[in-house]
């Protein structure tokens, strides 16, 4: 698996799809040297680098219909959808506690975290993968999934940042740039899901009239979101991306919280995985060849 990249779409609470993809790399021994994410991505992917199968699951199908968690009067009164001190305090440190000792095992030894923001000043991504602490760790992946309008701007060494997803929804980039020359990408959309065009323009307008870059970017989210996917198609085309993603459109919203449609979207990802396992063996296997001159 040398030079190969995971890269992990977000999507909320569409993560559970993922949470069930990376389950079943785990029971198949499958840990990739890089991993890139964004937004829910990102919360995924710590997890997985921690090696902790099944904690995406608690995480996201038990504790997603718990008030703390999403609270549309909360999002009204607090302008905060999702509890972030629940998801990035409570959760990690009391109720599901985020195993912090194997996560920097494994990053100081064999593998490197990337963790996709976006700088509100400039509009432009900017991403991490040096984490002196899990304090911030998880400031920063709590960035990350800080969605426009619904959650604060987070403050991390001078710059101001929010939803990863805004600059780089699919961090293909990034694993490219790292010198990986395949990747595998995790998807949370369906085959043929083109994204539209960003509504109540208006809103985001009058909330960030300050940051013009900000609003430049989020104009341009669903042009970038698109361009990525038809470039993802290109790379696979030529051997160099391995691609898994639901067969279906999703019943399952961005903030769902219906713990039944959320399991069934897990075993989807999971199931999904497994049919994919043989052919995901066999690009990596092509990888070494390639790698060795073969």
């Amino acid at each position: 698996m040398d030079q190969t990249g995971l890269v992990l779409e977000g999507g909320g609470m569409r993560g559970a799809f993922t949470a069930g993809v990376l389950d079943c790399f785990m029971d198949n021994d499958m840990h990739f040297p890089y991993v890139v994410g964004a937004s829910a991505g990102a919360c995924n992917g710590s997890s997985y680098i921690a090696k902790q199968r099944g904690r995406n699951y608690k995480v996201i199908v038990g504790y997603g219909s718990h008030p703390e968690y999403i609270s549309l009067k909360r999002a009204i009164t607090k302008r905060e959808l999702f509890g972030m001190d629940f998801i990035f305090d409570k959760l990690p440190n009391q109720l599901v506690p985020f195993h912090y000792e194997r996560f920097f095992e494994s990053t100081n030894q064999s593998q490197k975290f990337v963790v996709g923001t976006t700088d509100v000043n400039t509009g432009e991504p900017v991403y991490y993968d040096q984490f002196n602490s899990g304090e911030v760790l998880l400031k920063l992946i709590r960035a990350s999934s800080s969605l426009p309008l619904i959650a604060p701007m987070i403050e991390h060494g001078g710059q101001q940042l929010l939803d990863g997803g805004i600059a780089d929804p699919i961090p293909i980039n990034p694993s490219i740039e790292a010198g990986n020359q395949k990747h595998v990408v995790v998807l949370t959309r369906n085959e043929g899901y083109v994204k539209q065009k960003m509504k109540f323009t208006w809103l985001f307008q009058k909330k960030y009239k300050d940051y013009p870059n900000l609003l430049k970017a989020m104009e341009r989210r669903h042009e970038r979101y698109n361009e990525t996917m038809k470039r993802l198609e290109e790379l696979r085309e030529e051997g160099k991306v391995f691609i898994i993603r639901p067969e279906e459109p999703l019943a399952v919203s961005r903030i769902e919280r219906n713990q039944t449609k959320l399991h069934a979207l897990y075993e989807q990802g999971y199931k999904q995985a497994q049919a994919q396992v043989s052919d995901l063996q066999s690009f990596l296997r092509e990888e070494e060849y390639e790698l060795a001159g073969v």
